[in-house]
């Protein structure tokens, strides 16, 4: 299902978003491997632009996976290379969209295995939890960067309490490597599917 994703459109207004059925919103920080996530789960390579430039990503970007449903990219939060203005900008439009769409969705908030997640992620975690009805789980990408002695149960066993969740809300994978990705890609499915 997810092989056949297809670029729908970028948009700055959510306003000008169609309804649709069900969206998987990827969320993160800047530079924490949203686009790669994204073509790893897709199993493509160019679906989703990927920079090492932090903030290239400055629209949400819509990925039709069927009819209705979709993957939603949003711009990262942090320490991206733009003023503060633009900073304010994304985090209105982020803000919008997930107040404001009523669809069905899932937000992953993909935080960065190796570095471990920061206080713009526990910030974004509590604001979810403030805004209620909103339901979110974590992916530990970059896995392929902790030492190899760290086993993938124990990164994600640390997560789990580092936010308080269950462990079967965490996902500890590389995208560069494509390690870890069957749960993750069976747990997207089952969601738009639902």
């Amino acid at each position: 299902m997810l092989e056949r994703t297809v670029f729908f459109r970028s948009v700055l207004e959510v306003k000008s978003l169609p309804r649709s059925l069900a969206e998987v919103v990827i969320s993160g920080r800047s530079n924490v491997g949203k686009s790669s996530v994204i073509n790893a789960l897709c199993l493509r390579k160019n679906l989703a632009r990927i920079s090492k430039t932090p903030g290239r990503t400055k629209s949400i970007n819509i990925y039709s996976v069927s009819k209705g449903k979709w993957i939603v990219d949003l711009p990262g939060y942090g320490f991206a290379k733009v003023s503060r203005y633009e900073k304010e900008l994304w985090s209105k439009m982020i803000e919008s969209y997930l107040i404001q769409r009523e669809s069905k969705k899932m937000v992953y908030i993909i935080i960065d295995a190796f570095v471990g997640p920061t206080e713009l992620d526990f910030n974004m975690v509590d604001w979810l939890n403030k805004l209620g009805g909103i339901s979110f789980k974590i992916i530990a990408n970059k896995y392929d960067k902790v030492h190899q002695n760290i086993s993938e149960n124990a990164i994600q066993v640390k997560t789990a309490k580092y936010f308080d969740a269950d462990e079967a809300k965490i996902f500890v994978i590389s995208a560069k490597m494509r390690n870890g990705l069957a749960r993750l890609r069976a747990d997207v499915v089952k969601f738009l599917t639902s």
